[in-house]
């Protein structure tokens, strides 16, 4: 019994050395907020102050600096939020979750985000570039001489910021980002491929009620969906022999499918069962929602006007907005660009330098979704003859190819 007491007493010594050192690593874990640090990079000398509320208020001396200093603080609290956004629009999930996150890297990558925030960026103005390139600056300073431990997050997942090639966050993500929040709050197109799914029951009229358009818009289209869909050869002709089932049941929904049968060569089956799905998780604006008021100062103790503003975005942790306030002189671009005085707090996003929801001592202003149609999907007609060509108003045209590698944790590459 004495060797079993040993071992229990053993047991509970691991325990609670492990437990302290846990402790101890998430503590060291934590933004320093209270003294001085010394950073490469930095003009002139950054005031940051966290307020009773809790909003990080960056005072520089240049705009330049106040962008760098946002940056810098964005990884102090951050990182692993940032770090996980960038993998997200690079499609990277899978090389730290597995084939789990498989199905979104295959999204982003189709989509190609970063090809086109790389090309969005490079069309920005001189001194644009130059604020995204300060902030991205900041992150590398913080990573370049880390005042604290990784999150836990990166030991438990073995992930290093920035990927094997370190880039832990780029000018061009910045723009990644914000095409990131566009699509998240651009939910029509799922909508577009739920309206192709259900036209192949529905004649048009029928399908405008519904699926209705805008409040206050008529529909877009007149024309027949589901005949022009059949006469694109989007589905198969029905089947011969099909059992006739109740309208409106799930039996008339699975002899409809059987009937019609899956989609023809030009839309896959496989493309099908992704609209089905995206139609019952994401990609509609079904359930979304936005709101501001605005109360005028007539009306007000103050006499000044009151702007409230909440943008539904889905519940995180780390919150998707982090509060703060800068402020700077007017400065110059390296192009010799004015630019003005920054004073304006209010709600960043984590991977961008300015207040996107906020306030100056002059104006302020919120953000809300009108659910709008912004998306718009088309169906390539696919050379029967060659599959690697498609229809243009000029005859056939070759796809254009862009292979990508996904890493993916536990298996081999795809």
């Amino acid at each position: 019994m004495a060797w079993m007491k040993r071992t229990a007493v053993g047991l509970v010594a691991v325990a609670l050395l492990a437990g302290t050192g846990a402790a101890v690593y998430v503590q060291r874990s934590f933004a320093a907020l209270d003294g001085k640090l010394s950073v490469a990079g930095l003009a002139q000398a950054v005031q940051v102050q966290r307020d009773a509320a809790d909003v990080t208020h960056v005072r520089a001396q240049t705009p330049q600096d106040a962008w760098f200093a946002m940056g810098y603080v964005h990884a102090q609290e951050r990182t692993w939020q940032l770090e996980f956004n960038r993998r997200v629009m690079h499609g990277e999930l899978s090389e730290l979750f597995g084939p789990a996150t498989l199905e979104t890297d295959k999204l982003m990558r189709a989509l190609d985000i970063m090809g086109v925030a790389r090309r969005q960026y490079a069309g920005l103005p001189p001194y644009a570039k130059e604020a995204l390139q300060a902030y991205s600056h900041g992150i590398h300073a913080f990573h370049n001489q880390r005042p604290q431990a990784l999150p836990p997050e990166f030991l438990l997942l073995g992930a290093k910021p920035g990927g094997d090639r370190g880039a832990v966050w780029e000018p061009e993500d910045s723009v990644g980002w914000a095409l990131m929040m566009a699509l998240d709050l651009g939910g029509n197109w799922g909508t577009e491929f739920a309206r192709l799914s259900v036209a192949r029951t529905l004649d048009t009229d029928r399908l405008w009620q519904l699926m209705p358009p805008y409040p206050g818009e008529k529909p877009a289209a007149t024309a027949d969906l589901a005949a022009l869909y059949r006469q694109l050869g989007v589905y198969r002709a029905a089947g011969a022999g099909s059992t006739a089932a109740v309208p409106g049941s799930a039996a008339e929904d699975v002899a409809g499918r059987q009937a019609q049968g899956p989609l023809s060569r030009q839309i896959s089956a496989g493309m099908l069962a992704w609209a089905d799905e995206l139609t019952r998780n994401a990609g509609t604006n079904e359930g979304k929602g936005s709101n501001n008021w605005v109360i005028a100062g007539t009306r007000t103790v103050s006499g000044k006007p009151l702007l409230a503003n909440d943008p539904h975005l889905g519940l995180s942790a780390p919150a998707i907005w982090y509060f703060a306030g800068l402020q700077a002189p007017a400065g110059k671009a390296a192009d010799g660009t004015p630019i003005a005085p920054i004073d304006a707090v209010g709600a960043t996003l984590p991977g961008l330098p300015f207040v996107v929801l906020g306030r100056t001592d002059k104006v302020a202003w919120g953000f809300t979704n009108t659910g709008p149609d912004v998306q718009d999907l088309y169906l390539e007609q696919i050379n029967p003859a060659d599959p690697t060509q498609y229809r243009t108003p000029d005859g056939w045209a070759p796809f254009t190819v862009r292979n990508e590698t996904i890493r993916v944790k536990g298996e081999a590459d795809v």
